[in-house]
């Protein structure tokens, strides 16, 4: 994904920060944190109202996009992009997704990307619908998180460059809380927590602190969906060259080499023969063609689906977020941004603490689940960044009483993946065809899995099309 980083403009932050605070009048107290009260929320939000998306095809729900603050003796303000269910929004419940990286858009992928009501087109400036969107199913809330991040700022780089995970996980819940009082009507709904790769990482964590916490204020969580999600990268890394053996891209003897030949250029040159493979495969979809040409077209091509994988999507959601029209239609703040939105924060990623990114989620997960949460956790079978292997083995290290045995599970009438079920309310599924997104590789397929994990449904077993799930209201 492209490098480039948020410059943060004290300029900028003064502007946003006096904007806000003339309309906050009281605040409450959570664990020593200050948070925002209802008081003229409502105007807030009536602000943060999208009326639509440029280059977008009309569509009957509302949208919302705004900044909501974190930390505001500190300056950090997370952006926030909400879509209303395309069914009743009264009745579904709240999602709220994260990507991962860290340090990675969830504006971009999973709003624009993989599951978000639209796709962008290959002009860069026109939108076509995703008749696969979760907001089918339930009311989605993309964060920008941590500070620093797609359109989300903080006021100073070391409020944005001693990035962790407790302090993420802090943020978030802080921007959770204070959202709630801007949507107040989503208070008492079911809360469900989506996401995926070191969001594995960013899911747990913000479940435990709400389950921590919900004596004071209560947030109804019933369920964490985690897709390919990074939960204990050692044992995830140690699985990617024997992945890699199994699909053929690199022979077991590259492997044994690295294993015999000590110090020296004999090392290196085994080292070498393991990572010159990967040049021409894509990490997150091993089958998945790469990009060859990013230039955008001068109309947007009209036969484009869903269904049909494009490899320079990136580049049209780039271009399509970095247009100043855009930006002012999504109440984005433009002087925060100096190098333009970008996907992934690198400086970001480069400098997360290392023993966070290490650090296994067993422990937090089984917490978790002790407490009544569900847990569902899907992997594309294509993923060569977190493969499929090292996700089970994590999950062998659970020490889970496997409850159903691994089976098959189907979607659209073709065979979905394979699927097992644990005690203790986990389930864990695989998406055939799918890569590290599986929403962008197989919509359908992950639009299964999303309704069944929030209608609390085990996967479809038999071999049907299951036209409930995709049948837009």
């Amino acid at each position: 994904m492209g490098k480039g980083q948020l410059v943060w403009s004290v300029t900028a932050f003064a502007f946003l920060f006096l904007s806000l605070a003339s309309q906050v009048h009281c605040r409450s107290h959570v664990n020593g944190i200050r948070r925002l009260s209802a008081v003229n929320q409502t105007e807030l939000k009536e602000k943060d109202l999208i009326e639509s998306f440029p280059g977008q095809p009309p569509v009957s729900f509302k949208q919302y996009g705004g900044y909501v603050p974190v930390n505001e003796a500190a300056g950090r303000f997370f952006y926030y992009y909400f879509v209303e269910a395309n069914k009743s929004s009264d009745t579904a419940p709240l999602v709220l997704w994260l990507n991962g990286g860290p340090g990675c858009s969830s504006l971009g992928g999973g709003g624009l990307q993989e599951q978000g009501p639209f796709r962008v087109h290959s002009d860069g400036k026109s939108l076509f619908l995703n008749p696969y969107a979760f907001n089918n199913e339930a009311n989605m809330l993309y964060l920008e998180s941590p500070a620093g991040v797609g359109f989300s700022y903080a006021n100073t780089p070391e409020n944005i460059f001693d990035s962790n995970d407790k302090k993420t996980a802090e943020d978030n819940y802080m921007f959770l809380l204070n959202w709630l009082e801007r949507f107040p009507e989503y208070k008492t709904k079911e809360f469900y927590i989506a996401g995926q790769s070191y969001a594995g990482h960013y899911g747990p964590q913000l479940a435990q602190i709400i389950l921590q916490r919900n004596k004071q204020t209560f947030i109804n969580l019933r369920g964490l969906l985690l897709g390919n999600p990074s939960l204990d990268r050692k044992v995830e890394t140690d699985s990617e060259n024997p992945y890699m053996v199994s699909h053929a891209i690199i022979p077991q003897k590259f492997i044994d080499d690295t294993l015999t030949c000590g110090e020296g250029p004999q090392c290196s040159d085994a080292l070498w023969n393991l990572d010159v493979q990967k040049d021409h495969v894509d990490l997150y979809n091993i089958l998945a063609p790469k990009c060859s040409n990013e230039t955008l077209t001068s109309e947007p091509n009209k036969d484009a689906t869903v269904m049909v994988y494009e490899p320079c999507s990136e580049s049209y959601v780039r271009a399509y977020l970095n247009n100043e029209t855009v930006q002012k239609a999504l109440h984005v703040n433009p002087t925060t941004l100096t190098d333009g939105w970008q996907f992934c924060n690198h400086t970001i990623s480069d400098q997360w603490n290392e023993k966070d990114r290490y650090r296994t989620l067993v422990p937090v997960l089984h917490e978790i689940m002790g407490q009544g949460i569900r847990i569902v956790v899907y992997s594309g079978d294509l993923d060569l960044a977190v493969p499929v292997t090292g996700t089970i083995q994590v999950i062998k290290n659970m020490n889970l009483t496997v409850e159903k045995v691994w089976h098959r599970w189907f979607s659209g009438g073709d065979l979905g993946g394979f699927t097992e079920q644990y005690k203790g309310n986990f389930t864990f599924a695989t998406v055939r065809g799918a890569g590290h997104h599986a929403a962008i590789d197989q919509p359908l397929r992950a639009l299964t899995i999303f309704s069944s994990f929030i209608r609390n449904t085990p996967l479809p077993i038999g071999n049907f099309k299951d036209v409930s799930i995709i049948k837009l209201n």
